[in-house]
Formats: C-alpha cells, structure tokens, sequence
C-alpha cells in the first residue's frame, strides 16, 4: 500500500514490470546449463517488453517508467517475490542433492 501512489496506470506499470522481470529472472537460475540461444531470447522478451512501453502508451505511464522511484519499486517488489524462492531452493540442493550432484562429487572425491 506504502509503495504506489494513487494512479493505476502506475501501479499496473509498477507490478507487470516486477512480474516480467521476476518471472525472466526465475528462467534464469533454473537453467542449468545455457547455450548461446537462452541468453538471446532472454535479451529479446525484456527488449520487446521495454519497446512495448512506448507503442502502448495507455497502458503505461512513460514519464514515470524513467524515474528512480519506479525502478526502486520495480526492483523491492521483484526481490521480495524472487530472494525467498531462489534461498530456499538454494538451501534445499545445499541440504539434500540431487542423485547427480552426489554421483559428481563422488566422482571428483569430494564428500557427500
């Protein structure tokens, strides 16, 4: 509630940006091993979506889009819906391997 102002147009601005970032950003770190066409398409959809910014002007307010108060917004709300996530799965493959990690590591003569 603290964090949008009364406009919607803002506060659609502010969210739909926190959800496609979040949603590229999880894409990301459950890739486990990239080819050169991962990386690309993640270029692409966050380029189409900042091209979408100014051929759809009634759905986004552009002149806030550039300020530092959007993307300070833009950037808690996506690490607040992505640190929780991305700890607790760290922790979970920290605590409990997968067979293959364990398989690698005994491979490598590392402990389990």
């Amino acid at each position: 509630v603290l964090m949008f102002d009364n406009s919607f147009l803002r506060i659609i601005s502010i969210t739909f940006t926190a959800l496609i970032l979040t949603e590229l950003l999880m894409v990301a770190l459950e890739i486990q091993k990239w080819i050169w066409l991962m990386p690309v398409a993640q270029c692409l959809s966050l380029f189409s979506y900042l091209v979408s910014f100014f051929l759809l002007p009634t759905y986004f307010d552009v002149g806030f889009i550039f300020t530092f108060s959007f993307w300070g917004k833009v950037i808690v709300i996506t690490l607040v819906s992505c640190l929780p996530v991305t700890i607790g799965k760290w922790l979970q493959r920290r605590c409990s391997p997968p067979t293959y990690v364990k398989i690698a590591r005994s491979k490598e003569g590392l402990d389990v």
